[in-house]
């Protein structure tokens, strides 16, 4: 699959990482993800959370889930480390 563009994800959690949830930031989408991850750090510093701990990574988005619904899926594993995913959804077509 071709690389079409990155999206960025920020999560802030609490000390013990046992409540995550997402950060909002100014931009989530960039033409590539060398740009995205030049951008993180700048976004973790600006994201003005009160969180004990605040990730960020930046994630390939192919064409395929850039043009459908997908849902997207994140996990901050106890060393740190934030992983996405995205599913794309299946296309539903009504027909009579």
């Amino acid at each position: 699959m071709e690389h079409v563009a990155a999206f960025m994800l920020l999560v802030g959690c609490s000390g013990d990482i046992s409540v995550c949830k997402e950060i909002a930031v100014p931009v989530p989408a960039y033409e590539t993800v060398a740009e995205c991850r030049q951008e993180l750090p700048l976004q973790i510093r600006l994201s003005g959370t009160s969180d004990k701990h605040v990730y960020g990574a930046c994630k390939e988005v192919s064409e395929e889930v850039f043009e459908q619904s997908a849902t997207l899926d994140w996990s901050v594993s106890r060393d740190g480390q934030l992983s996405i995913t995205f599913d794309a959804e299946p296309s539903l077509v009504a027909s009579r």
